[in-house]
């Protein structure tokens, strides 16, 4: 599964997912087929709340995204999974 974190430079400097990606969430349109070769491909999309990810994965699915997923919020994943932070 590709990760992409949708949410700032500065926030993804802060810390982000292990093998995450950066593409902030208003450019994921132009920016997704320098990562995937396929629609098909299963996407994992997360921000600070899920929010923006959420806008994401809409705009993802609205051009035929099969598997786009929003994971939700950053600290809400690493509470549940600690073993995903980058450190």
């Amino acid at each position: 599964m590709l990760i992409i974190d949708v949410r700032t430079p500065e926030e993804f400097a802060q810390g982000h997912l292990k093998g995450a990606i950066l593409i902030e969430y208003q450019n994921i349109l132009q920016e997704i087929f320098k990562h995937v070769s396929s629609k098909d491909q299963e996407i994992g999309l997360y921000c600070a709340a899920g929010v923006r990810s959420g806008f994401a994965t809409y705009a993802l699915e609205q051009q035929g995204f099969s598997n786009a997923t929003n994971l939700g919020g950053y600290h809400d994943i690493l509470y549940h999974h600690p073993e995903l932070a980058n450190s």
